[in-house]
C-alpha cells in the first residue's frame, strides 16, 4: 500500500511489476533503480541473497529452533555486507561454522536503540559487517549456553514472579522446563535433576545460564536444596 501511494503520489516512480499479496516493485523514473518486496518464507525467497546482498535488515524475532538454519545461511555473506538484526547474534550463533560478523563499534553501546511504532522509546537492535579478515568475534557454540525465551517477572499483587515466553506470548508461574535447545529431566535414581542439549543429545548436572538465571539447579525443589539454602 505504501509503494502504490508513492507511486500515485509522485512522477518520480512508478509500479513496474505487481501481484497482489506475493510481489510488488517500484522503480525510480530517472535512474531506472527497482526496490521490490515480496511475501513469502524467507528461507526460500530472500535469504537465499545472501551471498549477493549488500544490507540485510533481519528486524524479526524468529523462533530458537530456526537459529541454526538462520546461522547457516548468514554465514555465506560476502565481506562488507552489512546486517541489522533482532537477535544479538553471540547468542544465537548455535552452528559449528565460522561466524563472519562483527558488531559494529558505534552500536556496542547499550544506549544505541532505534525507534519503532511499537517501541518509539528505542529499541536494541544489532548491527554487524562481515569481514573475514579479521579473527572471528562470535564464538561458534552449537551448544550454546546463554540464550532464552523467557523472561522472568515480578507480580506486584502475587508478590512473586511468573515466566512470560516472548517467542509464544504465553505466561505461566511453574518455571519452565524447555529454554533454547535446553530440556529439564528428572533422575530417579539421583534424586535430582539434570539438564539435556536436545539436538545434540548431551546432559550434564549443571544447569546452563539460560536455565540457572531462571532459578534452576541440579538440587531445585529437592531434600538437597533445602539442606544448602
Amino acid at each position: 500500500a505504501a509503494l502504490r501511494r508513492l507511486a500515485s503520489d509522485s512522477t518520480a516512480y512508478r509500479i513496474q511489476q505487481h501481484t497482489p499479496g506475493t510481489h510488488i516493485c517500484l522503480e525510480e523514473v530517472k535512474s531506472g533503480r527497482r526496490l521490490e518486496c515480496r511475501c513469502a518464507d524467507f528461507f526460500s525467497l530472500g535469504l537465499d541473497l545472501t551471498e549477493r546482498s549488500d544490507v540485510i535488515f533481519f528486524a524479526v524475532n524468529i523462533p530458537c529452533k530456526l537459529f541454526p538454519k538462520l546461522c547457516s545461511r548468514l554465514a555465506k555473506a560476502k565481506d562488507g555486507c552489512r546486517l541489522f538484526t533482532y537477535h544479538r547474534l553471540d547468542t544465537i550463533w548455535w552452528s559449528e561454522e565460522r561466524c563472519p560478523f562483527h558488531q559494529v563499534e558505534v552500536n556496542v553501546p547499550e544506549t544505541d536503540t532505534f525507534s519503532t511504532s511499537w517501541s518509539p522509546q528505542g529499541y536494541r537492535f544489532y548491527v554487524y559487517v562481515c569481514d573475514r579478515s579479521r579473527q572471528p568475534q562470535i564464538k561458534a557454540d552449537s551448544r550454546n549456553e546463554t540464550f532464552s525465551e523467557w523472561q522472568a517477572m515480578w507480580d506486584e499483587a502475587s508478590q512473586s514472579y511468573f515466566y512470560h515466553n516472548q517467542e509464544t506470548e504465553a505466561s505461566q508461574w511453574e518455571l519452565p522446563r524447555e529454554v533454547g535447545c535446553w530440556r529439564v529431566h528428572w533422575a530417579e535414581d539421583h534424586g535430582a535433576w539434570f539438564f539435556q542439549h536436545v539436538p545434540s543429545g548431551h546432559s550434564q548436572w549443571d544447569a546452563p545460564k539460560c536455565l540457572a538465571d531462571l532459578g534452576w539447579s541440579w538440587a531445585y525443589g529437592t531434600p538437597a536444596a533445602m539442606e544448602t539454602s
